[in-house]
């Protein structure tokens, strides 16, 4: 085996054990860790002025501190990234990673060097060990290792005090570059890229050039589809100019970065003439193993609004087993997969200190709540709760707003799956719609229709009175128009029995029927490519299930296709 992909395999059966030992005394590791994170920043600026040195209980801690968002830590961080220490840790802060937020206001989050190295341990190389042991068990033989499909792009630049900023990811891949430059398809000017550029064109074209890939990885399921489908839409000339071993011209790239390109590209008609006659086979059966023989797993965030792409991934895929990765964020690595296959995550003690609101209580005067969280040994399976963090890098009982399911525990440890993000949740007249009943209404519209829906979206429309939802679907294909009043009734009869709270509003007249409108095909990838183009890292590229900012409503209504 490469001693490079053993050192990985190594590396994340480490963290696996680390992982296991820590979940067997979580509750314990955890007041231990809150009170370690209380006592090294009792004389940072914070600490002084939330009278750490008198926190000696959790008690005490839930007590005096308050719950926090990121507007609570904007002045500070602002002052931390022209140089300014000991504000909100001692912690040395090595980055900070970027994210537009909700409402597309652009965000610094502080990112320490502890929790950078719990993003080291806790995402490649589990996926990598995970796989290991699978194909042991399931087929008796060695992991095939060649080079990786890596979707994510690299990006970094720097706040004023010289700090980088980026996705964190992109700092991880930095931190190792020379080993990623050996194991992955793309060529430096890409994976490390300094410029915009036609990357969905360029990871397709080296990828397809490269006979001996054996993973896929990416920040999120949707990446990789796209990628896939890409690859299904423009296979003819890609396989022309691998045949002619040239850049697209109408690829758009710097004339530097071409001829740098260009110079290292040598022509393949073989491989070209074997992409054709695989792709001309058709795409009704998957294809990723007809192309890369040795393909051996995927792995990328797949759950939660990611589960639409995750499914229609696997036409593309097959049995390809896939590793979901981790659950996290910008502000701390909340929790990882611990078997190939399944989307429930494993919390892991070491990433923060971690509190838990009842849904029912959520919503209440925070003044009220603040000493009723629950702690990670108190949670009930079945029940979902707001996940609050005390993390490693300066945030402070933060509320991240998302909602998690309980479904087990691994030794005190809960384990769990995202269920929705509290802001993405429409709700006219208090009937609170969430993105898995959204999900639960497409489902049940295909499941009835026969339509094959390839994405989504949900808007509030308070223009008419009574206000109404207004759902956005793209088809595979177009759909009649004098099918579409029939579509209607479907969607809000099943919306109606996601949530029964919308039900009663439509039945008391409190809300509208429900309107629909399908958009144009490749609407959603056309979208992800505007915001790529506007700055957004891939990184932080999600579903839009709710149009909650005038851009996205203005592109969206802009799109609509009842024609």
């Amino acid at each position: 085996m490469d001693n490079r992909k053993q050192t990985a395999v190594d590396k994340g059966k480490e963290a696996l054990k680390v992982l296991k030992e820590n979940c067997h005394n979580a509750t314990e590791f955890s007041k231990n860790l809150l009170m370690q994170i209380v006592r090294d920043n009792e004389n940072t600026e914070f600490g002084r002025e939330h009278h750490f040195k008198d926190i000696k209980t959790l008690e005490d801690y839930k007590k005096k501190i308050p719950f926090s968002t990121y507007d609570s830590y904007a002045k500070q961080v602002e002052r931390m990234t022209r140089g300014e220490q000991n504000i909100l840790t001692v912690y040395p802060i090595v980055h900070y990673a970027t994210t537009s937020g909700s409402i597309g206001v652009a965000k610094n989050i502080p990112v320490s060097i502890h929790t950078l190295q719990l993003y080291g341990e806790y995402t490649s190389n589990i996926a990598t060990a995970l796989i290991d042991g699978y194909i042991k068990e399931k087929e008796g033989r060695e992991m095939k290792h060649g080079k990786r499909l890596l979707t994510a792009i690299v990006t970094q630049g720097e706040v004023a005090d010289g700090t980088s900023r980026g996705s964190i990811s992109g700092k991880m891949y930095e931190h190792v570059k020379d080993y990623m430059l050996q194991v992955v398809a793309s060529p430096a000017d890409i994976l490390f890229a300094k410029e915009k550029m036609d990357f969905k064109y360029l990871k397709s074209f080296y990828a397809l050039k490269e006979e001996n890939i054996t993973s896929i990885a990416a920040p999120f399921t949707t990446a990789v589809y796209d990628l896939l489908h890409y690859i299904e839409l423009n296979w003819q000339s890609l396989c022309d100019d691998i045949e002619n071993g040239v850049i697209s011209p109408k690829c758009k790239i710097s004339d530097e970065v071409r001829s740098n390109l260009e110079a290292e590209l040598s022509p393949d008609p073989k491989r070209a003439e074997f992409l054709r006659k695989e792709f001309k086979k058709g795409f009704d059966e998957p294809f990723v193993r007809r192309i890369w023989k040795d393909m051996e797993y995927i792995n990328a965030i797949g759950s939660g609004g990611f589960r639409i792409y995750t499914d229609k991934l696997r036409r593309y895929t097959g049995d390809i087993p896939m590793t979901f990765s981790n659950y996290a964020a910008s502000e701390a690595m909340f929790a990882v997969v611990t078997e190939v296959e399944s989307m429930d995550y494993t919390l892991i003690p070491q990433g923060g200190f971690y509190e838990f609101l009842p849904v029912d209580i959520a919503d209440e005067p925070d003044e009220e709540i603040m000493t009723k969280t629950k702690n990670l040994n108190e949670l009930e399976v079945g029940k979902e709760y707001e996940i609050i963090v005390t993390n490693l890098s300066g945030f402070y009982r933060y509320r991240i707003g998302d909602i998690i399911t309980v479904v087990g525990y691994e030794g005190e440890s809960p384990k769990i799956c995202f269920y929705c993000r509290k802001n993405q949740m429409l709700s006219i007249a208090g009937e609170k719609t969430n993105e898995s009943c959204v999900l639960s209404v497409i489902d049940s519209f295909c499941n009835q229709t026969g339509v094959d829906v390839k994405d989504y979206s949900v808007y509030a429309d308070n223009e008419i009175s009574p206000g109404r939802y207004v759902l956005f679907m793209e088809p595979t294909k177009p759909l009649p128009k004098e099918k579409h009043s029939e579509y209607r009734d479907i969607t809000d009869k099943a919306m109606c029995t996601a949530n029964p709270s919308y039900g009663a509003k439509i039945q008391d007249g409190i809300l509208s029927p429900m309107a629909i409108h399908f958009v144009e095909q490749e609407t959603y990838a056309l979208y992800r490519d505007v915001m790529l183009m506007r700055g957004v890292s891939e990184n932080q590229l999600k579903p839009v299930s709710i149009i909650d900012t005038p851009f996205k409503e203005k592109f969206f209504f802009g799109l609509i296709d009842d024609n």
